[in-house]
């Protein structure tokens, strides 16, 4: 599969935080996300590997217990079955990789020409 940047589209998942599915295969899928200054993502978990690393902006996640500050070319990792959630400081992009494939992603894929 090959995404091109002109084909994708942002989706507001909840106030202030949107998503872009980029692309996906049998075991991963890509995204990026917009997340919008004042604005935080609730503590939630799930069944995926979670790999992220933020391209700009300034946030504070806390991954389990603990609480983590990011900027840009920061970097994370969060196992399954692990809460975590983010209060965002600045408007932030961040690339993010989940294993396996979200099946909840996969309807914000670029459409097909």
């Amino acid at each position: 599969m090959i995404t091109k940047n002109d084909d994708t589209a942002w989706h507001e998942l909840i106030p202030g935080i949107s998503v872009s599915t980029l692309v996906h295969g049998d075991k991963t899928l890509m995204a990026r996300f917009e997340l919008k200054e004042h604005s935080f993502l609730p503590v939630h978990s799930h069944m995926h590997e979670q790999t992220g690393y933020l391209v700009s902006g300034h946030m504070t996640m806390t991954i389990g217990t603990q609480e983590h500050h990011f900027g840009p070319g920061d970097s994370w990792c969060i196992a399954p079955g692990v809460e975590h959630g983010a209060v965002i400081h600045e408007t932030c992009l961040a690339i993010e990789v989940f294993s396996p494939v979200r099946e909840d992603y996969l309807p914000y894929l670029p459409a097909k020409k």
